[in-house]
């Protein structure tokens, strides 16, 4: 499998694949990008936090209502991440990469993980710099462009006064869901500014499409009643990618970088999806060997592999087997206990 092409990067051989003291036996054709994967503060590939934050991350800017300052709003921007605290871990190492700029917090329930950098300084010296370098493939990498033409009006200053404020509130009418209703009521004429459009939909990397399946990838095992099975069930493998309609293009582009895979249309939503085991093998399962899974995800991918190399055994056809595979996916996605690990 091939994710991009590129002669300045070299080809990487990958396999075997041991899982649980077994070994898969075939072998995928992988580029790797011809750079020090490591920092010394954080073990994050540039690439891997782009997809991440393709898939996780919000740029935002923020404007409240404050009467005391001369313009009467605040202005604040805003870089974000919000996950399941189970994901705690994988944001203080996104935290390290960004230099340790912006703080963490966790819900009150403890429920919820988040990462934000709002300071203009820090924005502009630790966020900005990688995303002009590794660059969102998402149309979210619109919303960072905007973003980035606010943060520099407010780094100027032409915040503080409402000509300053209007061109912000213009660009923030063009970010994400647009103007509240309190801003369109206080600034009914402003025009929104031309949203930027990008096609670069080239798969550069394979540490990208990782952090990206970390975020919005999903690894299923389906059951289900088979009148033509001895057991009297089947079991089915998927591996899904769900991202939002105006991502169609990238997705369809994904599958020629695959070279697998097939896309659907679900209202808001297209899914792409992986369910050819041969294809699961040789293809996909390769690619988190080479380039790990760094968060609670992973482990649903070391569970998917076993259940693979359970059907490749004809376990799946036995009832001890069904049994097993059942219990393997009991435990997977939202059944997961950390407690247990």
């Amino acid at each position: 499998m091939v994710i991009y092409k590129n002669p300045t990067k070299i080809r990487y051989l990958v396999g075997p694949v041991p899982i649980d003291n077994h070994v898969f036996t075939y072998f995928s054709v992988l580029s790797l990008p011809l750079f020090k994967l490591d920092s010394q503060s954080s073990k994050l590939n540039p690439y891997y936090v782009s997809g991440f934050s393709d898939a996780e991350s919000s740029f935002m800017v923020s404007l409240v209502k404050r009467s005391y300052l001369k313009t009467g709003w605040s202005v604040q921007p805003i870089f974000k991440y919000d996950l399941h605290v189970k994901d705690l871990p994988l944001l203080e190492e996104v935290k390290a990469f960004f230099g340790g700029a912006g703080h963490i917090s966790v819900s009150a329930t403890r429920s919820s993980a988040y990462y934000s950098v709002n300071s203009t300084k820090e924005i502009i010296k630790f966020i900005i710099p990688h995303f002009d370098s590794y660059p969102l493939l998402t149309k979210k990498r619109g919303d960072f462009e905007l973003f980035k033409s606010a943060v520099e009006l407010i780094n100027k200053g032409e915040h503080l006064d409402l000509e300053g404020l209007s061109k912000i509130v213009a660009i923030r009418a063009s970010m994400n869901w647009g103007l509240t209703p309190t801003l369109k009521e206080h600034f009914p004429n402003i025009v929104k500014v031309i949203r930027p459009e990008f096609n670069t939909l080239q798969i550069i990397s394979p540490y990208w499409f990782v952090g990206f399946v970390e975020g919005e990838g999903s690894f299923f095992v389906d059951i289900f009643s088979s009148k033509t099975h001895k057991v009297g069930y089947q079991v089915k493998l998927k591996f899904q990618l769900t991202q939002h309609i105006r991502d169609t293009q990238l997705m369809n582009s994904l599958i020629e970088s695959l070279d697998c895979g097939t896309t659907r249309v679900n209202r808001q939503a297209v899914d792409l999806t992986v369910t050819k085991l041969s294809e699961i093998e040789s293809k996909i399962l390769p690619i988190f060997y080479s380039c790990p899974l760094l968060g609670v995800k992973r482990l649903d991918y070391e569970d998917f592999c076993k259940v693979v190399l359970a059907i490749k055994g004809k376990e799946h056809l036995t009832e001890p087997g069904l049994i097993k595979i059942k219990q393997i996916k009991s435990g997977m996605n939202t059944g997961r206990d950390l407690g247990r690990g």
